[in-house]
């Protein structure tokens, strides 16, 4: 018999510390309050989103008000609370320092006993996954008794959005994701690895928050657009909240995580193991939001593997970066690939040895990554919507 699990939405139309207080709140209600979610002096790590150094007016990470706001009902019952994340590039006390501050992540600090995470040891686990059989993690992770995972709603330019599942590969070093990267180029294998991630830290998540109240679309994870969307969600499920997120802009199985989720037996395709009325959800829908194109090579089904190498080469999309890059080298250090050199003072991509994870568009601090779409692709992409489109899900 499958097992229904619960999603909860609160609306919230500000940052406003009674707003996000109040919503907050609720949701934890609804879920049976923290104490039936955390046990007593438990040493809890709350696992935030901050993907690089960026005010919280841009959008791209955790609102520290929502941090803040679940702070202070955890400590209710227990003095041990920890928040952070591993972030791009370093995994060291100057590089978080530096997130911490342009985030205001270091509000937390301030205004509750919470403390920042500045231990920044690691410890390697066995992972037994699909993909992934063993990996580096998070000593913060790892010697948590359970975890918070709060992350932000917004897309993302491989993924197509990023929310409580792809928050989880922050449990990963900063280094160890361009490991990760390389390793699994291809976007089916990159969403098991994430998949499998999840599964291995699932037994200590407790409870899982989506800021929604500014997300972002268009260019995500960093240089999208704000957008206000007036929502905070929570579930124990990360699968069952992503997919009540992606309902308020799209169909949540046209997401390659979801859909893996779903072929790994982890959801419903129908999501008749979610209980929420998505009927009523309709009225929220998001009628303008921009979800950047990800580079399915799964248009026609099983294909042998030299359509796949031309699928590859001629229908994915390219990056470039445009005038307004300052040459910083900050994408050509962060490569997985080494695909990118600084030649009098641009950055240059090398096409053939791009993996186009797009890690570079999203470390950019200038927004001066674009993309090339193929003809090909637009075709391909179009014709593959019509021979899989799927019914809205329902209550």
């Amino acid at each position: 018999m499958t097992n229904i699990v619960s999603v909860f939405a609160e609306k919230c139309n500000d940052y406003q510390p009674n707003s996000v207080q109040n919503a907050v709140d609720s949701l934890i209600s609804h879920m049976g309050g923290v104490e039936s979610l955390v046990p007593k002096n438990a040493k809890v790590f709350v696992k935030v989103n901050l993907v690089r150094e960026m005010s919280p007016e841009k959008c791209g990470t955790t609102h520290p008000e929502v941090v803040v706001a679940l702070c202070k009902k955890l400590l209710t019952v227990t003095p041990f609370v920890t928040v952070g994340d591993s972030c791009a590039g370093l995994y060291n006390k100057a590089t978080l320092s530096s997130v911490y501050s342009k985030c205001a992540m270091t509000e937390v600090e301030q205004r509750t006993s919470a403390t920042l995470n500045r231990e920044f040891g690691t410890g390697v686990a066995d992972v037994d996954g699909v993909v992934l059989k063993q990996c580096e993690f998070t000593s913060a992770f790892l010697d948590a008794d359970v975890v918070v995972n709060v992350t932000k709603l917004k897309t993302h330019s491989f993924t197509g959005y990023t929310g409580a599942v792809k928050n989880l590969f922050g449990l990963i070093p900063g280094l160890v994701k361009v490991e990760m990267h390389s390793r699994f180029p291809e976007l089916p294998d990159f969403c098991n690895l994430l998949v499998d991630i999840c599964e291995f830290a699932r037994p200590k998540i407790v409870l899982n928050v989506i800021d929604a109240v500014w997300g972002m679309d268009g260019n995500g994870p960093t240089n999208g657009n704000p957008k206000f969307i007036g929502q905070i969600l929570a579930s124990a499920n990360p699968y069952a909240l992503d997919a009540v997120a992606v309902s308020l802009f799209g169909d949540p199985l046209d997401m390659p995580v979801l859909q893996t989720a779903v072929r790994r037996g982890l959801l419903c395709e129908d999501l008749s193991d979610v209980s929420f009325d998505f009927e009523q959800w309709k009225q929220s829908r998001l009628k303008d939001f921009s979800v950047p194109a990800t580079d399915r090579l799964d248009f026609f089904g099983d294909q042998p593997a030299w359509i796949n190498r031309l699928a590859k080469k001629y229908m994915v999309k390219r990056v470039y970066p445009d005038k307004t890059c300052r040459g910083c080298g900050k994408c050509a250090t962060h490569c997985p690939a080494k695909a990118i050199t600084v030649v009098k003072g641009r950055a240059k991509v090398d096409q053939k040895k791009c993996i186009h994870c797009y890690c570079c568009q999203e470390l950019c601090p200038f927004n001066a990554v674009r993309f090339r779409t193929s003809p090909i692709y637009k075709i391909a992409r179009r014709l593959s919507g019509k021979r899989d489109k799927k019914k809205t899900p329902s209550a």
